[in-house]
């Protein structure tokens, strides 16, 4: 009886709701595993999704980070050409800094200041209530399986991030997103997000960065020079003039090493060149010389 009585409780209910073109979006993250160049990996897509147009969007990255957030703002605001008045999200970290008391939430900085720059009102859910954003809820389900499922295998990341994008415009075909383009807000100019550092130039001609090592030209040896680091690459700049760029590396203590920036050296130093770094960072390379 007491059992019956738990489970002929009043359901709870739910109110439909219904969105105008451009007022509407939502952002969540999940989760998806690739095999990419044979390696079983947890990698993490970046989903938008518009209620009122039927419309889905996703961005596949290495982590969850706050660069990785914002750029994926940044990569969908400037794809669409137009901004949404209003953001809803659940209560990630890269959200809500810490909650005071039951319902007050201190909101991440610089998702403020995104939200400031872009002219977009943010909303969050309540806790544990992921149907306030079911639309995304169910577009990280469809993306997951209509692009992933079959195809996971891969040789590169790049290959991954192209199929999902290819992919990605499948899906949408019969979504109403050419009826709610001219519903947003105007574009605004990407929003920069590298981070400027300055760096000196050891005696290898390398600059450390978050504890790895990006090789420079050479005549650059103990200068101090800038770097703009991004989540994904970095920018060598020296008098305010780029010299280089560098894939950014995930691990530790590795090195990113390109020998055109050692070809003088090498001119004087002939003898350097064959157990040199740089050449047996390219083992084409290093075979033919062999």
């Amino acid at each position: 009886n007491k059992i019956r009585e738990k489970r002929n409780k009043t359901k709870e209910c739910f109110i439909r709701q219904e969105y105008l073109y451009g007022d509407r979006l939502e952002y969540d993250f999940g989760e998806v595993k690739l095999v990419i160049n044979g390696v079983l990996d947890t990698y993490h897509i970046a989903v938008f999704s518009s209620p009122a147009a039927n419309f889905r969007w996703a961005y596949l990255y290495k982590n969850q980070k706050q660069e990785v957030f914002m750029d994926s703002h940044i990569r969908f605001f400037e794809m669409m050409g137009g901004i949404y008045k209003e953001v809803v999200y659940d209560n990630m970290r890269n959200v809500v800094s810490k909650f005071i008391g039951h319902h007050e939430k201190e909101l991440n900085a610089n998702l403020l200041k995104l939200s400031l720059y872009y002219g977009f009102d943010i909303n969050v859910t309540n806790c544990f209530s992921g149907n306030e954003k079911g639309h995304v809820e169910g577009s990280v389900k469809i993306i997951r399986n209509k692009v992933f499922a079959k195809q996971y295998h891969f040789q590169t990341y790049e290959d991954a991030c192209f199929h999902l994008q290819e992919q990605l415009e499948l899906l949408n075909e019969k979504s109403q997103i050419q009826d709610e383009l001219p519903c947003l807000l105007p574009k605004k100019p990407m929003l920069e997000l590298g981070v400027l550092k300055q760096v000196k130039v050891n005696k290898y001609s390398f600059i450390r960065i978050d504890n790895n090592f990006y090789s420079v030209p050479e005549y650059l040896v103990d200068k101090q020079i800038q770097a703009k680091v991004y989540f994904d690459r970095i920018v060598v700049f020296s008098n305010l003039a780029p010299v280089c760029e560098h894939k950014k590396i995930d691990g530790a203590n590795e090195i990113s090493i390109d020998i055109h920036h050692y070809l003088n050296t090498y001119a004087k130093k002939p003898g350097a060149l064959r157990n040199s770094l740089a050449l047996k960072s390219l083992p084409q390379l290093k075979s033919i010389y062999d």
